[in-house]
């Protein structure tokens, strides 16, 4: 029986009209819909740039209720400058400070959550290990880690907050 219902033109007609009513269907809701909705999650690139204009704007608010300067876009990167200290000195890095060591000898002081970064090297210098020359030294917090001057007349180039003792 339903060999025959499956052969017959009525099935065949059914068949086609469910099909062309889900395709049109498919096609006013396609039209219809905004992008960037939940229903079309499809976005154009003036919709990401008006979006990232709502946010920076929002963020520079904020930063400017909370007594900050908000950013400008123009402003110049911090520079490195070169500090000379003699043996027996430390160097104490503030949280973000960069250092480089480019002439003398110089151990590493850790803290007791971890060492100093080094971004060259790709490791974790810990309490008095030789820093090498020519490497970069990331400060990740405000906790006391620095150089330990080993060398008179060191040359280190320092990005950020420090002090020396």
């Amino acid at each position: 029986m339903w060999k025959k219902v499956r052969n017959s033109k009525i099935y065949v007609a059914l068949l086609g009209a469910a099909i062309l009513f889900t395709v049109s269907t498919q096609v006013t809701k396609a039209g219809y819909l905004n992008p960037g909705t939940s229903e079309d999650p499809i976005v154009t690139q003036s919709y990401v740039e008006k979006r990232n204009e709502q946010l920076k704007y929002y963020i520079d608010q904020k930063i400017s209720e909370m007594g900050g300067t908000p950013s400008s876009g123009s402003q110049a990167p911090a520079a490195f400058q070169v500090i000379e200290v003699n043996k027996g000195q430390i160097v104490i890095g503030q949280a973000g400070t960069e250092m480089i060591l480019r002439s003398g000898t110089a151990k590493a002081i850790a803290s007791q959550s971890g060492g100093l970064s080094d971004l060259t090297a790709g490791k974790d210098l810990k309490s008095e290990e030789n820093v090498p020359l020519n490497h970069l030294l990331l400060i990740p917090r405000d906790d006391g880690r620095g150089l330990a001057i080993t060398w008179d007349k060191t040359f280190i180039m320092v990005k950020g907050g420090y002090e020396i003792r």
